[in-house]
């Protein structure tokens, strides 16, 4: 408490954290329409990037890119197929969906108010092309029948109509940057070009049936086509084919202002904005999405270099990708406890644990401390060092607000398909897109150059990101769990590491790298962990900005000597399992064996069959049994004929009770009801007579030759004598 006490008086008011430029884009923020809408709509932005114009459904919205704000709206009967701002900024064109008419519905629309200059349904179905001509006086789209057709904006009046030798329904149109010339391309592969009179001019191509687009470059010396999964073919106006441009998984492309360069819309393996140079296929730079589009609006700070993007998405929201993101309330004078530039009476989250003040539950029990002001250690920013002998890991881990967190899970539901659950594979896509436009070597450096550990030197070898927590399977409605991110860069080690006290030192607490999702994360304060195989975990925690530099140790682990003790883990291998188990079957049976021996001796039990007087012995009563008594019979031994025979003295058993009184066994047999008092009866003359029951008759077998016979004898003999 007493530490707490002392940091919190010492960090009362810090410098602001400034952030350098960049050109690498990141998922920096969202406009959220908040019409609860699914599907791809359109995006168009004016020329300096100060309004936006976005379809939903049947809505269009006017928005500031400032504030991200909603300006006004308009709502239409049907969906909204098409939109195009004039080069002039002074008109939009939009097309409705066919109401039940046959042809789709024309808008003109004044691009401040919406309100409407001229509509008309002139057009053909499925009218989702519009082009404006460069000077804003006229625009294309689909002709009703065939081909493209040509209206002027004040009144929609046709002004050349671009038809023949299309076979199929146009797929793409575009109109070059002087407005001499018009391009149309149908489902089957075959390009047409005409002049800005309609006239036909001879350059007809069969081209491949997977089409997705097509334009003229700004300096009108060449058209191109995407082909699907493939390249982008250009031929110069005069019909000659030129070096094919190739871009794997190519969707739709746009060409940078000088005509250098070209942004293209990729969809293998994700979905990436790929800029290339279009005089050699070289690749620029790359812009990963974890979500899908199907339109996109850039601004360029110089030809080729991406300043701002701008897509659609799935979901209600029109998706920005920024070099920077500039935090509200950065340089205000005023306390700053967590020390991120903004004082606490602007500061959302004043202690920097990535929890919102009003919903930062995380209190001292004592109450001498704020909630707002005691940083929770499970969100707060973490490095997490991990050492052995040739590598050094770095994991760092973020929280991201539960705005931005409810946002990301948003657009990551439909990343894959459309089914609202979030899988590991969704959050997996969003790792790898975050990781990919992270500079690298910028992050990596930073890392590298703030660790100092004694007597080794460190040589970057990968980086890898993940999600901790926050969105596999996180509920749809779920708009208060936080994401939490991590980074992990691995480090070579040269040199070696001697344990001890003050061995490793965090120079400085890095900040967020340029172009770096980080920065929409909470940087300060944070907690520091060094541990490895042979190393125990040391943790500082909280580390503040003001502390500097921190040193930790290194301890090794202790181990216990148990060199004598046997290794357990033989206990789990086959060998071991195989051998207990053939001694077990071997012990059964020898155990089998010894108890089925042959006897020395065996003496067959079978009575002979006797029967007298059944009349006596056959009736009993139900409740009584019949006693009868006998006596061993004699036994006679029969030797081999190589000996000479002995005589065997016949065996009884000692009887314990008097023979006439208690009978030697009892033997019952089941009488029928009607005999009950004939055996009571004889039973009683039974008894009187006393008579002595006759010994029944018992063979005698062979002795087995494999017994001395002598000693059996010998021992019948002492038995008859005791």
């Amino acid at each position: 408490m007493l530490r707490w006490l002392v940091i919190g008086l010492a960090i009362l008011i810090s410098s602001p954290i400034t952030v350098a430029e960049s050109n690498s884009l990141f998922f920096e923020s969202t406009f959220d329409s908040e019409l609860n809408n699914q599907g791809l709509g359109t995006i168009e932005i004016n020329e300096n990037g100060t309004f936006g114009y976005a379809s939903f459904d049947k809505t269009l919205i006017l928005f500031s890119l400032i504030d991200k704000t909603t300006i006004q709206s308009k709502i239409f009967e049907h969906d909204i197929l098409a939109t195009a701002l004039s080069p002039d900024d002074t008109r939009l064109a939009v097309t409705i969906r066919d109401g039940g008419t046959g042809s789709d519905t024309i808008y003109v629309l004044d691009s401040s108010t919406f309100n409407t200059k001229i509509s008309s349904s002139a057009t053909g179905s499925n009218a989702d092309l519009l082009t404006w001509t460069d000077n804003g006086a006229s625009f294309i789209t689909n002709h009703p029948t065939d081909g493209l057709v040509k209206f002027n904006r004040e009144d929609l009046t046709t002004e050349a109509q671009y038809t023949g030798n299309l076979t199929e329904s146009i797929i793409c149109t575009d109109i070059s940057a002087s407005g001499g010339y018009i391009m149309g391309v149908d489902d089957s592969g075959r390009l047409t070009i005409w002049n800005s009179n309609g006239d036909y001019i001879h350059h007809e191509l069969i081209l491949d049936p997977s089409i997705n687009d097509c334009s003229f470059d700004p300096s009108e010396s060449m058209f191109a086509v995407s082909i699907n999964e493939n390249q982008i073919r250009k031929w110069t106006l005069s019909g000659s084919e030129l070096r094919p441009l190739d871009t794997p998984g190519i969707n739709s492309y746009k060409w940078s202002a000088d005509g250098q360069y070209v942004f293209a819309h990729r969809t293998n393996n994700g979905q990436f904005v790929t800029t290339y140079d279009s005089s050699d296929s070289s690749t620029l730079s790359e812009i990963a999405l974890f979500h899908q589009f199907s339109d996109f609006e850039l601004l360029e700070t110089s030809p080729g270099l991406i300043d701002v993007a701008f897509f659609n998405s799935m979901t209600d929201h029109i998706v920005i990708y920024d070099s920077e993101h500039i935090n509200q309330g950065v340089g205000e004078s005023g306390s700053d406890f967590d020390s991120d530039g903004i004082p606490n009476s602007i500061d959302e989250d004043d202690d920097g644990d990535g929890i919102e003040d009003i919903w930062d539950l995380n209190c001292d029990a004592s109450g001498s401390f704020s909630c707002a002001l005691l940083p929770d250690e499970t969100y707060m920013r973490s490095m997490d060092l991990t050492l052995n002998e040739t590598i050094l890991e770095v994991k760092e881990t973020f929280t991201l607000d539960k705005n931005y967190s409810s946002i990301i899970r948003d657009l990551s539901r439909y990343s894959l398909d459309s089914d609202v659950k979030l899988s590991s594979d969704e959050a997996m896509l969003f790792a790898s897109s975050y990781c990919a436009n992270i500079n690298h070597q910028n992050y990596t450096k930073s890392i590298r150059e703030g660790i100092m550990i004694d007597g080794v030197l460190l040589e970057f070898q990968s980086i890898s990101c993940s999600i901790e927590t926050g969105m596999e399977l996180t509920q749809v409605d779920d708009d208060r769990t936080h994401i939490r991110y991590s980074i992990t860069t691995k480090y070579n080690i040269s040199g070696e590491v001697i344990p001890g006290d003050v061995v490793v030192n965090i120079l400085y607490q890095p900040t967020s790298v340029d172009g770096s999702i980080t920065v929409l994360s909470e940087q300060h304060p944070m907690s520091v962990s060094v541990s490895g195989e042979a190393y125990d975990t040391e943790i500082f925690s909280p580390w503040f900005l003001q502390e500097q530099t921190i040193s930790l140790s290194l301890s090794e682990k202790t181990t216990t000597d148990d060199s004598n003790l046997v290794d357990s883990s033989i206990l789990t291998t086959w060998w071991f399992i195989l051998i207990i188990c053939i001694t077990l079957l071997s012990t059964g049976l020898v155990v089998y064996k010894f108890i089925n021996r042959p006897d020395s001796y065996s003496i067959d039990l079978d009575d002979e069959d006797y029967s007298e007087d059944e009349d006596e012995y056959t009736v009993e009563d139900t409740s009584f049994d019949e006693i009868q008594e006998y006596s061993e019979p004699e036994i006679t031994m029969k030797r081999p004929d190589m000996r000479p025979q002995r005589t065997v003295k016949k065996r009884t058993a000692k009887r314990d009770s008097i023979e006439t009184k208690t009978p030697t066994r009892k033997r019952r047999t089941r009488a029928t009801s009607t005999d009950t008092n004939v055996t009571t009866v004889k039973r009683r003359r039974l008894v009187e007579k006393e008579e002595t029951p006759k010994v029944r008759k018992r063979r005698a077998v062979k002795q087995s030759i494999d017994v001395e016979d002598e000693e059996m004898t010998d021992a019948l003999n002492r038995y008859e004598n005791n």
